[in-house]
C-alpha cells in the first residue's frame, strides 16, 4: 500500500515543480541576445582564422551576426567584405553544424559581385560531392549569391540535381531554379522536362516545389498553363501540400475566365476535393469555392457557375466543431468572406457559429459574431449585441472595426433596431480606441442617420455628444460640417447649437472654424434662428485666429443684412454656403487668362458662357486625344457584325472631339460664336449596322443650338462616294437650319462626318429643352472605279430625333451623398413631381427604361434591381444644358391592376428644369 501512495506523492511534486516553471507570465523574459555589440562582434571574428579551427567558438559567433543582421544592424561595405573573407575560411571544417551555419550566413552576408567568386568554387565542389547535406545547402546558397553570367557554369549540375535520388538535393534544386527564374528564365526553361518529372515524385516536398515551379514557368501562356492544370486535376497528387496548389491554381484559372473547356473538368476536381482524406486539402476546396461565389455575381442560393455547391458550406460547418483551433478559425474566416457576399449561404452555418462566440481565442470569436451580425435574423439582435459589449475590450482595435462594420450592415438590414445598435456603437465612442475605430464608428452612424431615417435626431444627439470630447481635430470637423447639413432639417434644430457653441470657445482654430461654418449653414436654413446665431457669432468676434475671425465677420454682416429683409442678401447668403459651382473653375481660369491676354480688361468678364465641370472635362480629353496619331488603318475581310462594331467604336471616340468640332464650326459659320459645348450625346444608329453606308447621329448640344454630325461609313467595295450631305426636313416652327458642312470624298472602308448646325427658335420656357423629330435624307454623287462623271443618289435613314433626355449630360454622385445634396436642393432649389403609368412589363425594364429616358446616372448602386421584389426605389443624377444640376428619385412598382407605376420627383435649383425633367415620361 505504501507504494501507491509513494508514487501519487513524487507525482504531486512532479506536477508543482512543473507548475512553477511554466509560470512564464510571472516572471520577466530576458533576451540572452540582447547585449551583442557589433564592434566586438567585428572584432572576435578573428577567430575564423585560427588553427585549428575552435567549432564551438565559431558557432556562437555566427549566430551573435545573425542576430544583429535579423534585427536590422547595418554593417558598412568595408565590414561586410572582412566578415564574408573570415566565414569563407570555415569551409575547410569538417564539422556539420558549422559548415549548415557558414551557408545561412553567406546567404544572408549579401556580398558584392566583387567577392563573391571567393566562394564559388568551394560551393560548387559541395555541390559535386557526396554529402547530401552538403549538397542541397551548397545549391541554395548558389541560386542567392550567382552573379547571373555565371549560370552557365553550374547548369549542367543544377539540371542533374533536379532529378536526384535525394529528395532533399532534388528539393533544394527546384528552389534555386525558382530563384534562377527571375534573373535568367531563359537557363530554367530549359530544364522543363526534369521539373516535369518531378511533379510525379513520389516525395511530398518535391512535387510541392516542382508544381510551383511549373506555374511560374506557364503563367504567361494561358493555353499551357490551362492544359497543365487540367491534366493534373485529372489524376491525384500524392503531397496534400502539392494539392493545395493545384486547388489553388484551379480556383484562380476559374476565376480568371469562363472556358468551358475547363470548367467542368476543374469543377469536378474541386469537387473531389472536397472529399480528401486531408483536412488541409479539403479546406482549400471549401475556400476556393467560397471564393468562387463571391466571384459569380449571377448565381443565386447554393449555386456557383451552375453548379451545387451545398457540400462546400458542409465542409466548413463541420470544420467550426474541429477541436483544432488553427482549423475552427480557418473555417469561421472563410464563412465571413462568404457573408459578405452570400449571406444566405453562410447562414446555414450559424448554430455551429453561436457555440464559438465563447471560444478562447478571441479572434476566432470576433469572426463567428461579425458573421452572425451578417447573417442573423432580427429576434436575435439584443442578444448578439450584449455578447459584443462582453468582449469588445479584449480584441484588437483591427478586429473592433469589422465589428462596427458588421452592425452598421445589421442596422440597414434591419432599421427597426435601430436604437439598440446605435446605442451600442455611441458607446464605443466613448471608449479609448485609435483614430481608425473612431472614424469607422462615425462613419456608421452618419451612413445610419442618412439610410434610416427614424434614426436621425436619435444618431445626431450621439454625435453631439461625442465632440464633447472628442480629441481628433479631423474626426470633429467632419461632423461639425454633418450637423450644419443634417440639424436644420430636424424637428427643433434649436437644440443642437449649444453643442455646436461649445466647440465655438472650447477648441482649437480649425474647429472652431467648422462651429463657424455649421452656425451660419444652420441659419440660411433656417429663418426663426438667425438673430440667435448672429448673436452667438459676434460672441466670437475677437478670436485670435485670422481665419475664423474673417468667417465670422462675413457671415456676421450676411446674417444681419438678410435680418434687415433684404432679398438679396438672402439668394447671396444661399449662394455663399452652396458648394456648388454652376461652371468649372478651370473653365474660369482659362477664360480669365483668356480675356486678359486678349486686350479686352476694360470689358466686365461674364461667367454665363462657362461651361459646366463636365463638358469642360469633356472638351479637354478630347483635345488631348487629338494630339495622338489616329492614322486610320484598312480593314480586313470580316464579318458584318465586326465590321459594325469597329465602326461604334470608333464613333464613341469621335463623339468626343470637341476640338475639331470648334474647328468645323469655324469654317461654317466664321465670324459665328455659338458658345462652349455643353454635353455631347452618345452616337446612334440611324441605318441598319449591315446597311451598305452606314450612318449614326452625333448630337453636340450647346445653349441656343444643336450641331447634329452625321458619321458616315462607306462599307461597299469598289464604290467612292463625293460631295455627302445631309438634308432635314420638318425643322419649322421650332428649328431653323444656319449652316451646313459636306464630306468631299468618301472612298470604301473610310469615314467622314457631315454637319448641320440648328438654332432653336423659342424654348424659354422649357428651359431651352427645345425637341423635335426631323426627316433625314443623304445626298451624294457616287462614282464607281473607272468612272469619272458618277451619278447623283438619295439614300433615306431613320428620322432624327431630339429629346429632352438628349439635353440632360449623366453625372455620377459619390456613394452615400445622394441624400444629402437631395436635402440641399430642398432648401435652395424647388420640386415636381409626377405619377405616372409606364408601358413596360417588368420592373428591371421600367427601371432601364427611366434611366435611358432621362439619360441620368444612377447613385447609390439603385441602378438594379433586387430579384423578387414588387418595388425599387431609382435615385439619378444629371447636369442639364446651362450647368443646372437635376436630382431625380423615381419610385417604380408593379401594381396588378395598372401594372407598371411610377411616382417621379425631381429637385432642382431652375424650375423649368424640374418641370421638363419631370415630363419626359409623359
Amino acid at each position: 500500500m505504501a507504494t501507491p501512495s509513494l508514487k501519487d506523492a513524487i507525482k504531486e511534486k512532479l506536477a508543482t515543480a512543473l507548475k512553477e516553471n511554466l509560470k512564464m507570465d510571472e516572471r520577466e523574459f530576458v533576451n540572452p541576445w540582447s547585449n551583442q555589440d557589433k564592434a566586438a562582434v567585428i572584432q572576435n571574428s578573428r577567430c575564423f582564422g585560427e588553427t585549428p579551427i575552435d567549432s564551438e567558438k565559431c558557432l556562437n559567433l555566427l549566430t551573435r551576426i545573425l542576430y544583429l543582421l535579423q534585427q536590422g544592424e547595418k554593417f558598412t561595405e568595408q565590414e561586410l567584405t572582412g566578415l564574408f573573407f573570415g566565414v569563407t575560411k570555415l569551409f575547410q571544417t569538417q564539422s556539420s553544424r558549422l559548415r549548415r551555419m557558414v551557408y545561412m550566413v553567406i546567404k544572408e552576408l549579401e556580398a558584392s559581385e566583387q567577392v563573391v567568386f571567393i566562394c564559388m568554387s568551394c560551393l560548387i565542389k559541395d555541390m559535386n560531392g557526396k554529402v547530401d547535406v552538403y549538397r542541397a545547402n551548397s545549391i541554395r546558397v548558389l541560386s542567392r549569391v550567382l552573379d547571373p553570367n555565371m549560370v552557365a557554369q553550374i547548369d549542367r549540375y543544377v539540371k542533374t540535381a533536379i532529378v536526384d535520388k535525394n529528395p532533399f538535393v532534388s528539393s533544394a534544386s527546384l528552389v534555386c531554379a525558382m530563384h534562377l527564374l527571375k534573373s535568367v528564365p531563359d537557363h530554367v526553361r530549359r530544364w522543363v522536362n526534369e521539373i516535369q518529372g518531378c511533379v510525379n515524385s513520389n516525395h511530398p516536398m518535391v512535387q510541392f516545389h516542382a508544381l510551383a515551379l511549373i506555374y511560374d514557368l506557364k503563367k504567361t501562356d494561358r493555353l499551357a498553363l490551362h492544359k497543365v492544370v487540367t491534366s493534373l486535376a485529372q489524376g491525384q497528387l500524392k503531397s496534400p501540400m502539392a494539392e493545395c496548389l493545384l486547388v489553388r491554381y484551379a480556383c484562380q484559372a476559374l476565376m480568371t475566365e469562363r472556358d468551358s473547356g475547363i470548367e467542368k473538368t476543374l469543377m469536378t476536381y474541386l469537387e473531389n476535393s472536397l472529399r480528401h482524406k486531408s483536412e488541409m486539402v479539403t479546406y482549400e476546396a471549401a475556400r476556393s469555392f467560397c471564393n468562387l461565389a463571391i466571384v459569380d455575381k449571377e448565381g443565386s442560393g447554393q449555386t456557383v457557375f451552375g453548379y451545387d455547391v451545398t457540400h462546400a458550406v458542409t465542409i466548413l460547418q463541420i470544420f467550426l466543431t474541429s477541436p483544432k483551433p488553427v482549423i475552427r478559425f480557418g473555417a469561421i474566416r472563410t464563412l465571413n468572406l462568404l457573408a459578405q457576399h452570400r449571406p444566405s449561404m453562410a447562414a446555414r452555418c450559424n448554430c455551429d457559429m453561436e457555440p464559438l462566440l465563447s471560444d478562447s481565442n478571441r479572434n476566432t470569436a470576433t469572426l463567428a459574431l461579425t458573421t452572425l451580425l451578417k447573417t442573423g435574423h432580427e429576434s436575435n439582435v439584443e442578444r448578439l449585441v450584449k455578447q459584443i459589449t462582453s468582449f469588445m475590450s479584449d480584441i484588437s482595435d483591427v478586429f473592433k472595426i469589422e465589428v462596427v462594420r458588421a452592425v452598421k450592415g445589421l442596422c440597414l438590414q434591419y432599421p427597426g433596431k435601430y436604437k439598440v445598435l446605435m446605442s451600442f456603437l455611441s458607446s464605443n465612442l466613448r471608449e479609448d480606441g485609435s483614430v481608425d475605430f473612431k472614424t469607422d464608428i462615425v462613419d456608421a452612424l452618419i451612413l445610419i442617420i442618412a439610410q434610416v431615417p427614424a434614426a436621425r435626431e436619435v444618431g445626431l444627439l450621439h454625435l453631439c455628444e461625442f465632440i464633447e470630447d472628442c480629441e481628433y481635430s479631423n474626426l470633429c470637423t467632419r461632423i461639425l460640417g454633418f450637423l450644419g447639413e443634417e440639424v436644420p432639417s430636424t424637428s427643433v434644430p434649436s437644440k443642437y447649437i449649444r453643442f455646436i457653441y461649445n466647440r465655438l470657445i472650447l477648441e482649437n482654430a480649425l474647429v472652431r472654424a467648422a462651429a463657424v461654418d455649421a452656425l451660419s449653414k444652420i441659419a440660411m436654413k433656417c429663418p426663426s434662428l438667425r438673430r440667435d446665431v448672429l448673436i452667438l457669432l459676434q460672441f466670437g468676434q475677437n478670436d485670435n485666429d485670422d481665419e475664423v475671425r474673417d468667417r465670422i465677420s462675413l457671415y456676421s454682416n450676411v446674417l444681419q443684412k438678410c435680418l434687415d429683409s433684404n432679398e438679396a442678401a438672402n439668394s447671396g447668403f444661399q449662394a455663399m454656403m452652396s458648394t456648388e459651382m454652376p461652371f468649372s473653375l478651370d473653365a474660369l481660369f482659362d477664360g480669365l487668362i483668356e480675356h486678359m491676354g486678349g486686350g479686352f480688361q476694360d470689358q466686365l468678364f461674364s461667367v454665363a458662357d462657362l461651361p459646366s465641370d463636365a463638358a469642360y472635362k469633356a472638351t479637354m480629353q478630347a483635345q488631348a486625344a487629338l494630339q495622338v496619331d489616329t492614322k486610320k488603318k484598312p480593314a480586313g475581310p470580316g464579318g458584318a457584325a465586326a465590321a459594325a462594331a469597329a465602326v461604334q467604336k470608333e464613333a464613341e471616340n469621335k463623339a468626343t472631339a470637341s476640338a475639331e468640332l470648334s474647328r468645323v464650326l469655324a469654317e461654317i459659320l466664321p465670324g459665328t460664336e455659338l458658345g462652349p459645348v455643353q454635353h455631347t450625346c452618345k452616337p446612334k444608329f440611324i441605318t441598319e449596322t449591315e446597311a451598305e453606308y452606314t450612318v449614326q447621329v452625333i448630337k453636340h448640344m450647346f445653349k441656343e443650338h444643336v450641331v447634329l454630325e452625321m458619321y458616315v461609313s462607306n462599307t461597299v467595295s469598289g464604290i467612292t462616294l463625293e460631295s455627302v450631305e445631309a438634308r432635314l426636313t420638318g425643322l419649322e416652327p421650332a428649328w431653323s437650319m444656319i449652316g451646313a458642312s459636306a464630306i468631299n470624298k468618301l472612298e470604301y472602308n473610310q469615314q467622314g462626318s457631315a454637319y448641320v448646325v440648328l438654332a432653336k427658335l423659342g424654348g424659354e420656357d422649357a428651359a431651352g429643352a427645345v425637341t423635335g423629330n426631323f426627316g433625314a435624307t443623304l445626298k451624294f454623287i457616287v462614282k464607281e472605279e473607272g468612272d469619272d462623271l458618277g451619278f447623283e443618289d438619295d439614300y433615306p435613314v431613320e428620322a432624327v430625333t431630339i429629346t429632352s433626355g438628349d439635353y440632360m449630360f449623366p453625372r455620377a454622385l459619390p456613394q452615400g451623398q445622394f441624400k444629402s445634396v437631395w436635402e440641399q436642393l430642398s432648401a435652395q432649389g424647388v420640386e415636381s413631381q409626377q405619377k405616372l403609368v409606364l408601358n413596360y412589363r417588368s420592373l428591371e425594364a421600367a427601371v432601364d427604361g427611366v434611366i435611358s429616358t432621362l439619360n441620368m446616372e444612377a447613385c447609390d448602386k439603385t441602378g438594379k434591381v433586387e430579384a423578387g421584389v414588387r418595388g425599387h426605389t431609382l435615385l439619378l443624377s444629371g447636369t442639364f444644358v446651362g450647368g443646372n444640376s437635376c436630382l431625380v428619385k423615381a419610385l417604380v412598382g408593379m401594381d396588378p391592376t395598372h401594372g407598371c407605376v411610377a411616382k417621379l420627383s425631381c429637385r432642382a435649383k431652375n424650375p423649368a428644369v424640374c418641370e421638363v425633367v419631370s415630363r419626359a415620361l409623359m
